[in-house]
């Protein structure tokens, strides 16, 4: 007699919601899954630089910082040309026609530039995450990387629990999502997933 070990997903169980199955994805051998898991982990761990820092289209972080700086400078400026409007409206020196439809267009102009300024913030605090998680990365494997090849079951188990934060399995899809942050707020963005 022989044990098996098979994973499966709670949602196939349909008592557990009322009668009704809400995962169709078959069992999954718990040998064959695990082994990829811990090879996918063995093979970050032995080499961290696997993860791309450098985003696909192409744009340095110093770049990234430079534009950042730029839309903020252009925002300030915008805003002193407000105060400006305000100030050649209440001295007389513009109709109030005019005034409404250059601060409707500087206010348009200034909304246009906090959303970009939004958008690169977050791209900017995204990649520091990042280098941050590969620096830890790149330790974790100094560490742990010689004895990853003479690690037991036990010791497997407890390198897989501190990189690993989730396993998402499909139908045809198997998603490690890495650790990235130490931190207890969880999102999308503070994890490396490598796909296969």
């Amino acid at each position: 007699m022989r044990d098996f070990l098979y994973y499966r997903c709670s949602g196939s169980d349909g008592y557990r919601f009322g009668g009704e199955r809400i995962c169709s994805n078959a069992q999954l051998q718990g040998n064959i899954l695990e082994t990829t898991v811990w090879s996918e982990v063995s093979k970050l761990l032995m080499n961290p630089q696997r993860v791309e820092l450098e985003p696909q289209d192409g744009t340095p972080n110093g770049n990234l910082l430079n534009n950042l700086e730029a839309l903020r400078s252009q925002k300030t400026k915008l805003e002193h040309a407000v105060e400006r409007l305000i100030d050649s409206f209440a001295e007389g020196l513009i109709e109030k026609d005019q005034f409404a439809g250059r601060m409707a267009r500087t206010k348009s102009r200034i909304a246009d530039l906090d959303s970009r300024i939004k958008s690169y913030a977050g791209d900017v605090d995204q990649r520091e995450q990042l280098r941050v998680a590969m620096k830890r990365l790149r330790e974790l494997a100094a560490t742990i990387g010689p004895e990853l090849g003479s690690a037991d079951w036990q010791r497997r188990r407890e390198i897989i629990r501190t990189v690993v934060r989730r396993i998402d399995i499909d139908t045809d899809v198997i998603k490690i999502m890495f650790r990235v942050n130490q931190n207890n707020r969880r999102s999308e963005s503070d994890a490396i997933v490598i796909t296969f």
